[in-house]
């Protein structure tokens, strides 16, 4: 399962040792992160599901802000911009690059959560933090696919900057409808999608995590 992390906790999970798809300081595609904190194994990411109060995983974010805004281009060319979800939808954004396969086994299971919420007020923008080497196959990658969500490029790293300095792959971010940040998961494995479907259809009906 995904590790769990604390909003409040952020911060100490910055400091943290373990494994991920990949990020700074990787050898290479597919190399060991070592942000996250619990390294237990799994795909693509910590296996165990820690609790919310475990200060596990890599994130960027402060406990309870608001999600600050960006700016980009989606592989259509089209400018995207978060304020214009803020504080409207539940957002979820996902963060993936090329070389991560437990990014690419998540999409359709995004894709489905991404269909049978839409409608309800929620978005999922995918963030490719592919660089100069791989940015070209990203359009190609989304329309094997069949993403009909937004796929977002972030070649400068300025997003990954703000939510995912150390690039780990897959990571999501879980903004509510008053633009918080509710929730972080980092890795994927399989089963993960019912933990993700669960947060966002409380999220779209108005509850707490």
């Amino acid at each position: 399962m995904r590790a769990f992390l604390s909003l409040s906790l952020l911060s100490a999970a910055l400091a943290a040792g373990g494994s991920g798809c990949g990020g700074e300081g990787a050898s290479g595609p597919g190399a060991a992160d070592p942000t996250s904190a619990n390294a237990n194994g799994g795909t693509g990411g910590t296996s165990g599901n820690t609790g919310p109060s475990s200060p596990s995983g890599n994130a960027g974010s402060a406990s309870g802000r608001g999600a600050s805004d960006f700016t980009t281009r989606d592989v259509d060319g089209k400018t995207v911009r978060l304020s214009d979800h803020l504080g409207k939808k539940t957002i979820l954004i996902d963060f993936w690059a090329t070389y991560c396969e437990p990014c690419r086994a998540e999409f359709p299971h995004l894709q489905k959560l991404y269909d049978a919420q839409k409608s309800k007020g929620f978005i999922v923008l995918a963030v490719s933090m592919d660089g100069p080497e791989t940015i070209a196959t990203v359009p190609q990658i989304a329309k094997s696919y069949d993403l009909s969500f937004p796929v977002l490029l972030d070649e400068d790293s300025s997003i990954a900057s703000m939510y995912n300095p150390k690039k780990s792959a897959p990571l999501s971010v879980l903004i509510d409808k008053s633009g918080k940040i509710v929730r972080v998961r980092e890795g994927y494995n399989p089963g993960d999608e019912k933990l993700v479907e669960d947060d966002v259809v409380k999220l779209v009906s108005g509850q707490s995590l």
